[in-house]
């Protein structure tokens, strides 16, 4: 009988750590799901930075100077910016990606076509030429900036990494359901499994508590120092944002795990 104790309680322990490993990876899975790898996240992110004001201003500051320097007059740059959805294809871009990157046509031809026929300009081959080079490149300036590669990058990172990450979640769950049933179905005493459940909870939480400890000490350098200054503010509250996700999950695992360990005081007394 003695013998038989020790081996269940060993196999107890054993089942124990499997099932705050199985815990703590499906915490992690879930954590970066709804945080960092939310592209809802990502959207508001960029939103309440005022990413889409602040490059704006840039982008319109960009194209004036690429037009003195050919002598344009600056007003065209809003002009263009006026007359066209240019303004849209950014929130189209970042919402639903209904604008694919660089195929949206800017206006900038059309527009520099009608002011040169305003001033009675005669079109010679090098005048439309002239005109074909700066409307080419300010829409390069105009793509630069309403198409941000890292958007792109951010999108298909998440799309190749989502369905991994869906996957260890799904079997970390039923791991840790087995195990848990398992101690249920070894421990006729409830109070006694629940212990070895409380313990697997706490260890999970205790893990990632410091998993988010290292996450938040690295995410300080992640990023520092490139881009823009509007971009920068961008990554902030991205990172805050983000690093949320972990420290709901690990004060949900701590309070589960309390009531857990007075459901267990509760039933021994019983």
């Amino acid at each position: 009988m003695r013998k038989n104790r020790k081996i269940r309680t060993a196999a107890s322990l054993a089942v124990t750590v499997v099932l705050s490993a199985a815990m703590f990876l499906l915490f992690f899975s879930i954590e970066l799901l709804i945080g960092y790898f939310s592209p809802r996240t990502f959207q508001e992110s960029l939103r309440l930075g005022d990413y889409a004001v602040e490059m704006e201003k840039e982008l319109l500051s960009k194209q004036k100077e690429l037009f003195a320097a050919h002598g344009l007059p600056e007003s065209l740059v809003e002009d263009i910016w006026g007359n066209s959805k240019s303004y849209m294809a950014f929130y189209q871009y970042l919402d639903a990606g209904e604008v694919k990157e660089g195929g949206y046509r800017f206006g900038q031809q059309e527009i520099l076509e009608a002011y040169l026929a305003e001033q009675n300009a005669d079109e010679t081959e090098g005048v439309k030429k002239a005109i074909e080079i700066v409307s080419k490149e300010a829409e390069a300036i105009c793509s630069r900036y309403i198409y941000p590669p890292f958007v792109r990058i951010y999108r298909q990172y998440v799309r190749e990494k989502k369905p991994e990450l869906t996957a260890l979640a799904a079997v970390s769950a039923v791991i840790s359901a087995l195990c848990i049933l398992l101690l249920f179905r070894w421990h006729h005493s409830r109070h006694h499994a629940l212990y070895y459940i409380t313990g697997s909870l706490f260890t999970a939480a205790v893990w990632n508590a410091a998993g988010t400890a290292a996450v938040r000490i690295g995410e300080k350098s992640f990023g520092t120092g490139t881009g823009t200054a509007y971009y920068q503010t961008f990554l902030e509250i991205f990172k805050t944002r983000g690093i949320s996700a972990w420290y709901v999950v690990s004060i949900v695992a701590a309070a589960v795990g309390v009531l857990l360990f007075a459901v267990s005081m509760h039933m021994r007394k019983r």
